[in-house]
């Protein structure tokens, strides 16, 4: 029964970001969060068979039990006392996902991987999502040359978003796995040339150069979050031992930015065309649009945050109910956003994940989620071993222990990486399972 709750959820975890299916209304998250119904109703339904052959209750205990149950509670209360039960308990109708279904959903998923997989298995799990995450990175290459380029009503060749449907989703996808790459990089630490040591260097070249092509600001910032973190845990721990990687990894970084440009710096063939000021421009205005003269993101977010804050304003406790944000919005939304090129789209999310809790589920669902993501950092952080004595060779002592010692270091900046782009945006599917 536990090879096959290990199987399921490699299946999971390799499937999840690759699916969508052109013939429902809603293309990728929908599909996406009925693929994760299924897998974690078959992951439960053998997780209880292994209890009853085994006749015993298997549950492992962890310390984010409490945090995820305070948040659980928080959420059925906001639940109880929506403004649309229905809409709380499913999540916004076309993407079902976000509500208290796939919260449920979700825990059930977290607390049958710490009682089911052994931790020497998360290795091969860990693979498994970057194999899948290279296949989702390179169908983003592919939209970048014109694979789909006549199918999406959007420029997607400007602004790719692959099989996650969003460039900002892929983009924070990306980002999170970003620092897996490097830790492998460090694991090998090129003491001899081989295609092997340089691998880890190609996986990242490839995930930097899909973030580039999503045209993600919030994506870039959160890299930069994550780069500093991770490499200032590791020389802080191992005292500027690992240069090489370090040196490695952004000379490469260094050119893949000036080789496509980042939404703030021309690329070469910008240089070579000498469009630099047309580039300029663009940049100085921060457009993100994908219709020309369209009002720039940024100025619609801040208004849509500012409606977020009058909804909290008026249902403080337990906000108006989980994901009911489309409905609630408009009641309180400010008058400036009629003068927006968006003046008529329906937003379901703040676009702030900490305001959109705020909004939804008030003042207890925000603290009991800051809570959880306090006792997960916690967590990490506490997982990081450092060298017990100067004396001791930090490579040795990295290599002889455990291959994967510095894997929390790793995690911990992938996970903060995505607290960052929730800042600027909303939360993912994929991302929210993964960790």
């Amino acid at each position: 029964m536990r090879k096959i709750i290990f199987w399921l959820f490699g299946i999971l975890l390799f499937l999840v970001p690759l699916i969508l299916w052109p013939y429902t209304s809603e293309l990728f998250e929908f599909n996406k969060i009925v693929s994760v119904y299924i897998l974690t109703t078959l992951i439960a339904g053998f997780w209880i068979i292994r209890m009853i052959v085994e006749r015993k209750f298997i549950f492992r205990r962890t310390i984010l039990d409490i945090p995820l149950i305070i948040f659980l509670g928080s959420q059925v209360v906001s639940t109880l006392l929506s403004i649309d039960s229905t809409t709380s308990f499913l999540g916004y109708y076309s993407r079902f996902n976000g509500g208290l279904l796939s919260i449920i959903c979700y825990l059930v998923l977290y607390w049958a991987l710490v009682s089911n997989i052994e931790s020497k298995e998360m290795g091969k799990l860990i693979k498994v999502t970057l194999i899948s995450s290279v296949i989702v990175s390179i169908y983003g290459v592919l939209e970048r040359l014109g694979i789909d380029k006549g199918i999406w009503q959007q420029d997607v060749q400007s602004r790719v978003f692959s099989t996650l449907g969003q460039p900002n989703w892929l983009a924070a996808w990306i980002v999170a796995l970003l620092p897996i790459a490097w830790f492998e990089a460090v694991k090998e630490n090129i003491n001899k040339i081989s295609f092997r040591s340089f691998m880890p260097y190609l996986l990242s070249g490839l995930f930097f150069t899909v973030l580039l092509f999503t045209g993600s600001r919030s994506g870039l910032v959160g890299f930069g979050v994550t780069e500093v973190i991770f490499w200032g845990i590791l020389f802080i721990k191992y005292k500027f031992k690992f240069i090489k990687p370090f040196i490695i990894s952004n000379v490469l970084i260094i050119v893949l930015a000036f080789t496509f440009g980042t939404q703030w710096t021309p690329s070469i063939k910008d240089l070579i065309n000498k469009s630099v000021n047309e580039k300029v421009q663009t940049i100085q205005t921060g457009s993100t649009s994908l219709e020309t003269g369209g009002t720039e993101s940024g100025t619609i977010r801040k208004i849509v945050w500012q409606g977020a804050i009058q909804i909290w304003k008026n249902y403080p406790i337990f906000g108006t109910g989980v994901e009911t944000f489309a409905y609630s919005y408009y009641k309180y939304r400010p008058a400036a956003h009629n003068l927006t090129s968006e003046w008529d789209y329906v937003y379901n999310k703040a676009h702030n994940e900490y305001l959109n809790f705020l909004a939804n589920t008030g003042t207890v669902g925000l603290l009991s989620y800051l809570f959880l993501v306090g006792t997960a950092i916690y967590l990490f952080i506490k997982k990081i071993k450092f060298p017990i004595s100067s004396s001791q060779s930090p490579i040795k002592s990295e290599l002889t222990n455990s291959q994967y010692e510095n894997l929390p270091i790793a995690l911990l900046a992938g996970y903060i990486s995505i607290l960052v782009t929730n800042f600027f945006g909303i939360s993912r599917l994929c991302n929210s399972f993964k960790y």
